[in-house]
């Protein structure tokens, strides 16, 4: 697993952390669902729009979210809180 731990980091993350990223979303089928243990935060995987749903945001006061969104901005996904403005399969 990838441990993110400055600012610098969430903005400008390694190539590891990159590929990382991209095989999370490699691995999961469309609809599925990864979550990060340490928060209980978890996302639907949606392929079609190239982003990560939010179904429970966990227990940390949205901290891993807004890592999660800063980070996979870099490999073209979006994080989102919802399901609007998705296009349906």
């Amino acid at each position: 697993m990838v441990s993110l731990n400055n600012e610098f980091e969430l903005d400008h993350p390694s190539e590891n952390v990159l590929e990382w990223c991209r095989n999370i979303v490699r691995v999961i089928a469309d609809g599925g669902v990864w979550g990060i243990p340490r928060s209980h935060t978890i996302f639907r995987v949606d392929h079609k729009n190239k982003r990560l749903v939010l179904l429970a945001p966990g227990n940390d006061d949205g901290a891993d979210f807004e890592a999660t969104k800063r980070v996979f901005k870099h490999i073209g996904w979006d994080v989102t809180e919802d399901d609007h403005g998705a296009t349906k399969s």
